[in-house]
């Protein structure tokens, strides 16, 4: 049986889904199927092992990366978190969302 708001719609229930680096139980989203817990996202750095930062330029979004121990700009959305290829992008409601890449994938 389902349940409905008040509105008579029906209510959306999600369920789990496991950060693919360290297997911690997040909050289930169907749009960032492979994403990072806030721990391991904070992890991230770039090819040559650099830690990386990232950020919306505007409050309405928009993608910005950057070298946190110089602050230069960093043109890509690819990053690694022990390892594992992942991809940096701007988040659908803001902020950023991280996501490990598929075994074989350049890009999400």
């Amino acid at each position: 049986m389902s349940e409905y708001n008040p509105r008579g719609l029906p209510v959306l229930k999600l369920g789990n889904q496991e950060c693919p680096i360290c297997h911690c139980i997040l909050r289930e989203h169907p749009r960032y199927k492979r994403y990072l817990c806030p721990e391991c996202a904070s992890e991230a750095e770039s090819e040559d092992g650099r830690p990386l930062c990232f950020a919306n330029f505007t409050e309405s979004g928009g993608y910005k990366a950057w070298y946190a121990d110089t602050e230069e700009p960093y043109e890509s959305n690819l990053c690694f978190v022990r390892g594992v290829r992942c991809w940096a992008e701007d988040a659908k409601f803001g902020g950023i969302a991280i996501s490990a890449l598929e075994p074989g994938k350049d890009r999400l």
